[in-house]
C-alpha cells in the first residue's frame, strides 16, 4: 500500500528542482504577502486591499517562486496547499515562461521578468496566451463555503486541485476504488490512505465519478462535464 507524502517529503521536493521555497505564516493573510512584497519593493495590483485569511500563496519571478502557507493549519491541509501552490508554481508560471520562450526564444525572458517593456507583437501575444509580465501572485482564495470566487479563479483553482490530486492521490490508483467501493468508502480511502483533506477528498470523488459513466450519479449523465485543459 503506497505511503502518503509527509509534509517533509513535499518540502524536500519543492525546494531543490523547482526552484522553490516554502514561507509559514501563523494565521496567514493576504496582508502577510502584501507586506512581504511591499518589503522588496514589489507592490502588486492583485492582493485583496482587505486583508483577509488565506490557506495558502503561490509568489512568482524569473521562474523562482515563494509558497506561503499557514503554519496553523493542521498537517493535512498544510500538506495539500502546499502541492496545490507548487501546481500553480508549474501551471502559471514555469510551463507559461516556456511558450512564450518557444515563440519568441531568450529575447523575451527581459520581458517576462518586468525588466523591459513588450513589443506590441509580445503585447498582443501575452493578452492571447494569458501569459502575465512581472511578479505573479496565486492566491488559495475561496469563498465561506470553499468555493473559488470568481469564474477566473475557479479556472485556475481547478486546474491547480486537479494537479495536486494526481501528486497526492494518482488516479491510476484510486479510480479502481471508484469501481467498486461507495462513495462515502472512497472518500474515507482518500483521507486515510493518501492523506487528503476531508473536502478535497469530496470533490476528487465527484470529478472521477463524472469520468466514470456506470458510476455517474443521475444528474451528472444528462450534463456532461467539459474536461478543462491543463494548458502548457
Amino acid at each position: 500500500m503506497p505511503r502518503s507524502p509527509s509534509l517533509e517529503d513535499v518540502l524536500a521536493r519543492a525546494r531543490v528542482p523547482l526552484r522553490l521555497v516554502p514561507k509559514a505564516e501563523p494565521r496567514l493573510t493576504s496582508d502577510h504577502v502584501k507586506n512581504w512584497l511591499k518589503s522588496r519593493g514589489r507592490a502588486h495590483h492583485s492582493l485583496p486591499r482587505k486583508s483577509r485569511r488565506l490557506h495558502g500563496c503561490m509568489v512568482a519571478h524569473t521562474g523562482r517562486g515563494v509558497l506561503f502557507y499557514d503554519r496553523d493549519d493542521d498537517e493535512v491541509q498544510r500538506r495539500f496547499t502546499l502541492v496545490h501552490e507548487v501546481a500553480h508554481f508549474v501551471l502559471d508560471h514555469l510551463l507559461l515562461r516556456a511558450r512564450a520562450r518557444r515563440v519568441f526564444g531568450e529575447d523575451i525572458l527581459p520581458v517576462l521578468d518586468g525588466l523591459r517593456d513588450p513589443t506590441p507583437h509580445e503585447a498582443l501575444f501575452s493578452v492571447l496566451e494569458r501569459i502575465p509580465f512581472g511578479v505573479q501572485v496565486r492566491l488559495m482564495e475561496r469563498t465561506a463555503s470553499g468555493d473559488p470566487c470568481t469564474g477566473k479563479a475557479m479556472e485556475s483553482e481547478l486546474r491547480a486541485d486537479r494537479l495536486a490530486f494526481e501528486l497526492l492521490a494518482p488516479a491510476e490508483e484510486v479510480l479502481p476504488l471508484v469501481r467498486r467501493l461507495s462513495r462515502q468508502d472512497v472518500e474515507a480511502e482518500l483521507v486515510s490512505r493518501f492523506g487528503l483533506p476531508p473536502k478535497e477528498s469530496r470533490s476528487y470523488v465527484r470529478w472521477l465519478l463524472a469520468r466514470e459513466p456506470a458510476r455517474r450519479p443521475f444528474f451528472l449523465k444528462f450534463a456532461p462535464m467539459k474536461e478543462p485543459s491543463y494548458g502548457g
